[in-house]
């Protein structure tokens, strides 16, 4: 496959490549295709960076590895911090509470400000030199679950750079690039006929079924690994992971081999015993004949919640406020995310909080969301996908976040707390129009492909990550080069829809 990129003059594309490693792919595919100068940004810990310090897979122009820059904690320049906080328009406090391992996910460190601060200043000046020394035209990068793949993306954006985000669409086999995950770019949007025509419930039902699926078999947290798959890895990790360097990221502040395995079979145990408690305490069956709410649990941490929402992190205060918005004869069933248990469910302390609630029921993980979504009255989630679906059961929504749904006139984008009762009085009254869900559906498919980035990430930790439940100390170059080419089709079509939106902007900058 030939594609032509549209250009006067070379682009240049900077490439963040982590351990999900698509993006190093990405850039094979995209070299054997495009004359532009490719660089590099590596985030991998210094026993992957031997193995990629030997690649000639791709020719990068220039690369570097961000552990490389970002090291022992000094007194942090506030100055500089404002500086940025202004130039680039973010508050970096905002950032910090939605990074896992500075608040409240880390068991084995407990940051201080200072620390915190002096990160930010390293990574600030790092992230600055590499834009000022190749002031790139494009940056290529996976979706930012990451504060610093944020921050990048954030300084990238107000200094002009296109950002090319890859990410899993709503719709479980289909992928976008977007300037923000989760977003469309409206402005490069090539509005044309609708290819889809949904004029009943019966058409929405079979579009659905034929096309797309919102089951995710994901793999996280070598969750699904065998006990004896584990073996090997883990002695490797405590015997050749663990040393001096490796510590010194603060990823790994507070991290030894004694606490690892620790923390590894305190909370196997704790999982058990907070799975017994949902067991035993959650219900199982709704009363179909009583109206209510229906508030699903954002699995945490999660990108959807730390950094696209941060001021709804607790989300057993968000459930208080809905239940304190309730009209009077309506109750909020709230169900756990199944996929808690990849992270050993909450707290027994928190669901009790929720349990104590006199309006509010917990559902068990496992009761069939369709039920729900066919009895409820009106579906309220931070920033879920849940909130389209309701929408494809004609039932409206409340979402705290930006998501590319909203712009579905049944779902109502809450901006202040204090207008909650308001907005689920009113959107209990919104009738959901097929016709807007098909004018949503025609967007999503004009802005997204046929791709099943979940099931492809799922590829990748079977082959290098020991099945999603450890990073590998050394990858062989060899052995992800034939990996490439083994998902050759794959990275034919990623390849070139990122072409696609470059020459969008092309496109776009010849008209202004």
């Amino acid at each position: 496959m030939v594609i032509k990129l549209q250009e006067s003059r070379k682009n240049k594309i900077l490439f963040w490549v982590d351990v999900s490693l698509i993006q190093f792919g990405i850039a094979k595919t995209l070299q054997e295709k495009i004359d532009s100068d490719f660089y590099i940004i590596y985030d991998l810990n210094h026993h992957l960076k031997k193995s990629f310090k030997k690649q000639n897979i791709i020719n990068f122009k220039n690369e570097w590895y961000f552990w490389d820059h970002v090291g022992k904690i000094k007194d942090p320049d506030l100055e500089y911090l404002k500086k940025i906080e202004e130039k680039y328009e973010i508050n970096l406090w905002n950032i910090a509470y939605g990074e896992r391992i500075f608040y409240q996910w880390n068991s084995f460190y407990k940051f201080k400000r200072e620390e915190i601060l002096s990160i930010f200043e390293q990574e600030c000046r790092f992230f600055e030199h590499v834009i000022d020394e190749i002031n790139p035209d494009f940056l290529i990068i996976k979706t930012t679950d990451l504060h610093r793949n944020y921050l990048l993306t954030e300084m990238c954006r107000v200094r002009g750079v296109k950002i090319l985000m890859l990410f899993g669409s709503r719709f479980g086999v289909r992928a976008s690039i977007s300037s923000q995950a989760d977003t469309f770019d409206l402005h490069l949007d090539e509005k044309k006929a609708n290819s889809v025509n949904i004029q009943s419930v019966e058409d929405l039902d079979t579009y659905l079924k034929a096309e797309h699926t919102f089951k995710r078999n994901v793999t996280s947290g070598g969750m699904n690994t065998s006990i004896f798959k584990k073996i090997i890895p883990s002695l490797m990790w405590l015997t050749k992971t663990v040393d001096e360097e490796w510590k010194e990221g603060y990823d790994h502040y507070g991290v030894t081999r004694l606490k690892a395995i620790s923390h590894y079979f305190s909370y196997s145990l704790k999982g058990r015993l907070r799975k017994m408690f949902i067991d035993r305490n959650f219900k199982k069956s709704i009363n179909k004949n009583e109206k209510f709410l229906f508030f699903p649990l954002s699995l945490q941490p999660e990108r959807g919640v730390e950094i696209v929402s941060p001021f709804y992190v607790n989300q057993a205060e968000v459930i208080i406020n809905i239940a304190k918005a309730l009209p009077i004869g309506y109750k909020l069933y709230v169900k756990e995310h199944p996929s808690m248990r990849f992270r050993h469910w909450r707290d027994i302390s928190y669901y009790k909080k929720i349990l104590n609630l006199p309006n509010v029921e917990l559902l068990h993980p496992s009761f069939n969301t369709k039920i729900i979504l066919e009895n409820c009255e009106l579906v309220i989630t931070i920033s879920g996908s849940l909130g389209l679906e309701a929408a494809l059961y004609k039932k409206p929504s409340i979402v705290f976040s930006d998501v590319n749904y909203s712009s579905i006139p049944s779902v109502h984008r809450l901006s202040d707390w204090e207008e909650l009762p308001n907005a689920i009085r009113e959107s209990l009254k919104k009738e959901v129009k097929l016709s807007d869900v098909n004018e949503f559906i025609n967007l999503l498919e004009r802005n997204s492909f046929p791709f099943d980035i979940f099931g492809f990430n799922s590829k990748v930790a079977e082959r290098f990550l020991h099945g999603g439940f450890m990073v590998s100390n050394e990858i062989s170059m060899k052995y992800l080069d034939s990996f490439i080419e083994e998902n050759r089709e794959s990275f034919e079509i990623l390849a070139a829809e990122h072409v696609k939106k470059i020459n969008q902007y092309k496109k776009l900058e010849k008209k202004s």
